[in-house]
């Protein structure tokens, strides 16, 4: 098959969260499998940083372009870089206009949200630059609200030329709460005929709902994990679209995400102090005296250390986290923090490391090799996400011998298995149900009391490093849907 992924993030060139980890790492695997594969993202100023800062062969690929559509017309540059890592070819959409931001989802100077108008474009672009280049996709698949456009696009009269005559369209829901919404006269940038405009299509309750469409006109649509699917098909989940999904439901599958196993690795990661593996975990205690240091914690034996490791908004949970930490370091915990948001959680979490400077380092900002650092030296991961469709923090917890404590909530059920002192055999972590600060502090101390148990801790470490989240299960699902499509 001739597989187009259409994407507004790709990891490690552009990223905000597990859109751009999920588009880095799954045409990978799609090649691998016999596939030919192009990506095609925006060239967004953190792209362009990226290229400047590795030196990455980034190249023009079609000379500046005009793109026309309804009564709109922008210019668009194509650059050809390759996925790092593979020969998989990487299509970049430049426009200044659009594109060139100090943050990837920013509104215009001015404060206008023009996110309608210039993903637009860039569906446009994609479909300009496949003509160009020659390029017949047998699977066009759309990530997200950003290309949500193209199943429409496909469907209003695509078709009937050369390029896309055979083309089939899937559609990946990320997270179903950033859909796309858009006041009703931004109908009129998207260059779409005026039956689009109802509430079997684009229309909902009187505005643009880009989500929506995608999923209505897709020939398959997936989300990222079995329990989110079921989830979003419930009112207090579907974020207003359930209804849809529900009688939808035949085209609908969950499919849980994978990790790149090459770069999450703790036998040959560059990042830690020691490598080790499931069956040599001294390296995993060194790592965690380097953490520590690092961190300018003392090394205190028998005291597990707890890791949050996230987005600093209120869908993972930080409000749980706040009020929850205090009473694990006085518990006897030791904590480290690495995040970055809004600026009530950092001011928050800061206060919460200023106060009890002697057992929690709360770190603000991103730092990849860091998280890498983090996931070996510490025993636990906190996840209390108010919701998560997949979640990819707990498989690096897994993979690196520590232990999540999760809220028992989409992915986060598909992937992992909380202990109740009977599954010893099979548990990998730590649940909770209830969104209180209690639940979470009642799962991390029965967490930190089995700490305590060597025994059963190597038992249940060894469980989880044992779990194959690799992405190669995951494509066979995907590569099945894809054949459906083309049924």
């Amino acid at each position: 098959m001739n597989i187009v992924f259409a994407t507004a993030e790709v990891s490690p060139i552009a990223k905000t969260g597990g859109l751009g980890d999920v588009c880095g790492s799954l045409p990978k695997v799609m090649a691998k499998l016999g596939h030919d594969v192009a990506i095609f993202m925006p060239l967004h100023r953190q792209a362009r940083d990226w290229f400047e800062r590795t030196g990455a062969p980034i190249e023009e690929a079609i000379p500046t372009t005009q793109i026309l559509w309804a009564n709109w017309a922008a210019e668009a540059s194509y650059f050809r870089s390759e996925l790092p890592g593979t020969d998989i070819p990487l299509y970049l959409v430049a426009n200044e206009h659009f594109f060139n931001r100090e943050q990837i989802y920013a509104p215009r100077a001015d404060g206008y949200d023009d996110g309608i108008e210039r993903f637009a474009f860039f569906c446009r672009a994609i479909i300009r630059a496949c003509e160009l280049l020659g390029i017949t996709p047998d699977i066009l698949h759309a990530h997200d609200w950003h290309t949500a456009l193209l199943p429409l696009y496909l469907s209003s009269g695509l078709r009937g030329g050369p390029t896309f005559a055979a083309t089939r369209s899937v559609y990946t829901i990320h997270n179903l709460n950033y859909q796309g919404i858009g006041r009703a006269a931004q109908f009129a940038a998207l260059g779409l005929h005026g039956r689009y405009w109802s509430p079997d299509a684009l229309e909902h309750f009187g505005e643009v709902n880009l989500m929506k469409g995608g999923i209505i006109f897709a020939d398959q649509v997936t989300t990222v994990s079995p329990n989110y699917a079921h989830e979003i098909q419930t009112p207090a989940r579907g974020a207003g679209l359930d209804g849809v999904l529900r009688s939808l439901s035949f085209k609908l599958t969950g499919i849980i995400n994978g990790i790149d196993i090459e770069e999450w690795n703790p036998e040959d990661d560059p990042n830690l102090a020691s490598t080790y593996s499931d069956e040599r975990l001294t390296g995993k205690a060194l790592s965690k005296r380097a953490l520590l240091r690092e961190a300018k914690l003392r090394f205190r034996g028998k005291t597990p250390l707890v890791c949050f490791i996230s987005r600093l908004v209120d869908q993972k949970g930080v409000d749980l986290l706040i009020p929850a930490l205090s009473h694990m370091l006085r518990a006897g915990a030791q904590a480290v923090v690495l995040g970055s948001g809004e600026s009530r959680y950092e001011d928050a979490l800061s206060r919460v490391g200023e106060e009890q400077g002697d057992r929690c380092r709360v770190w603000i900002g991103f730092d990849n090799a860091l998280s890498h650092r983090i996931y070996a030296g510490s025993d636990m991961l906190l996840m209390p996400s108010i919701y998560e469709p997949c979640g990819l923090n707990q498989m690096y917890a897994l993979r690196y011998g520590t232990l999540p404590v999760v809220r028992l909530t989409g992915g986060l059920v598909d992937t992992v298995i909380p202990f109740d002192g009977t599954n010893a055999d099979e548990a990998t972590g730590f649940g909770f149900m209830t969104a209180s600060p209690q639940d979470l502090f009642i799962a991390t101390w029965v967490g930190m009391l089995n700490y305590r148990d060597a025994s059963v801790w190597k038992r249940l470490q060894a469980n989880g490093m044992s779990r194959d989240f690799s992405w190669d299960r995951s494509a066979i699902e995907y590569d099945a849907v894809y054949r459906r499509a083309l049924a």
